[in-house]
């Protein structure tokens, strides 16, 4: 009896272990950190997202005035742009009806005086940052800047069919 009882629970633990191998999901492949993740811990602290606007600030005024220019910023989207291109990365799309905009557009120059300060750019930097810092707690976790990355290919694929998809009808009342 106790060789049947023994026996029974051996082939019921490998019954349930094969199963469970069988439907058990491959375990995700863990994202990259953020680039403005700077000591690589997962996190992005508001103090990160500022030092990355500094060195992108720095990147794209390429005379050094401390000002961006609408030449600037043309040049530094062409080459990005490319750089995406030829990565086979998800391009943006203009949006509906026209081209791109010609230089820098009212969220980039809210002044419009015709060039971007370093201030400016900080200012939009920690915008971006608190609209993904959902939580508000001064940090971007790996689960807001996934939310953050599934918004942008919405609005990408809205814009590249040029209206917001309908919402679906109600079910038909019986």
């Amino acid at each position: 009896m106790r060789k049947t009882v023994l026996t029974l629970m051996l082939a019921a633990s490998a019954i349930t272990s094969a199963a469970s191998a069988q439907t058990a999901p491959a375990p995700a492949t863990p994202r990259p950190p953020m680039r403005q993740d700077a000591n690589r811990d997962g996190v992005t602290t508001r103090a990160e997202a500022i030092a990355q606007a500094d060195a992108r600030f720095a990147q794209m005024d390429t005379d050094r005035d401390g000002r961006i220019s609408a030449g600037e910023m043309r040049a530094y989207r062409t080459a990005m742009h490319d750089r995406m291109v030829a990565s086979g990365r998800d391009v943006p799309v203009p949006p509906p009806g026209g081209g791109k905009h010609d230089g820098m557009g009212r969220q980039m120059d809210p002044n419009r005086d015709g060039s971007v300060t370093r201030e400016e750019f900080q200012a939009r930097a920690l915008k971006r940052f608190d609209r993904m810092d959902a939580n508000r707690d001064g940090t971007i976790d790996a689960t807001e800047r996934a939310n953050a990355v599934e918004m942008r290919r919405v609005d990408r694929r809205e814009r590249r069919e040029g209206v917001t998809p309908p919402a679906p009808a109600p079910a038909p009342a019986r």
